[in-house]
């Protein structure tokens, strides 16, 4: 879902929100931080890591139980407008990365995140998601997770779909993952609001993710986004 939302009284930000147990908008991965937040920063999180490959991980099963599926994040072929097809392959990068990331265990070869990222950024995916695959990690949600996207053009007037072209977007970004074994065992928990520089990038006449880089403390709306959480 996508809809405006006005932040600390500040501009109108679009919000992306998760619904049930999927990710819907931008989330993270990686190595794990010494203050629990998801390894690397967000730049980690978000492709570009410098996480080692592994060569995958055999799911457990538990006797009883069915095992998870993985959801299949499926792309639209149009979009209503520009502005829409922008935001929503955007959102739609991080169900799949989330997707991807999650049970019944890390997929290095998740078609939908490659379809959404350039090649540079699926090359680093695929390192980070060999790596958790290599030690039987993954990413879920909390039970009542408070995960959301809003996200904003600051300069939607460049807009453009000539090949190669780019835009940048700010996403605030509440992140509430949990990074875990695929039995069960905690590995950390993250809960903070973090603004993020997000390139996107048409590639093959459609607009990927290029990269998602942590915005500096002295960016426009960083503190209206760290007021968001408050890390317990």
């Amino acid at each position: 879902m996508i809809a405006a939302r006005v932040v600390a009284g500040g501009a109108p930000w679009f919000v992306v929100v998760v619904l049930g147990s999927m990710l819907v908008g931008c989330g993270g991965g990686g190595p794990v931080d010494g203050d629990g937040s998801l390894g690397g920063g967000a730049e980690a999180a978000a492709g570009r890591s410098d996480s080692e490959p592994g060569h995958g991980e055999d799911v457990l099963e538990v006797a009883g139980q069915s095992p998870p599926v993985r959801p299949l994040v499926e792309i639209p072929e149009a979009w209503d407008s520009e502005i829409e097809e922008v935001y929503g392959r955007y959102w739609l990068y991080w169900e799949a990365f989330a997707a991807a990331h999650g049970l019944p265990n890390a997929d290095p070869s998740y078609e939908p995140l490659r379809a959404l990222s350039t090649d540079d950024n699926w090359a680093s995916l695929t390192e980070q998601l060999r790596g958790f695959a290599d030690d039987g990690v993954v990413l879920v949600l909390p039970e009542k997770s408070m995960t959301e996207h809003l996200i904003r053009i600051p300069n939607a007037a460049v807009l453009s779909k000539d090949e190669g072209a780019e835009v940048v977007l700010q996403d605030c970004w509440i992140d509430d993952f949990v990074q875990r074994t695929v039995d069960g065992q905690i590995v950390a928990e993250a809960r903070e609001a973090k603004l993020m520089n997000v390139v996107m990038k048409v590639v093959d006449g459609e607009w990927r993710v290029d990269g998602v880089t942590r915005a500096t403390a002295d960016s426009d709306g960083f503190e209206q986004c760290a007021t968001l959480v408050t890390p317990s």
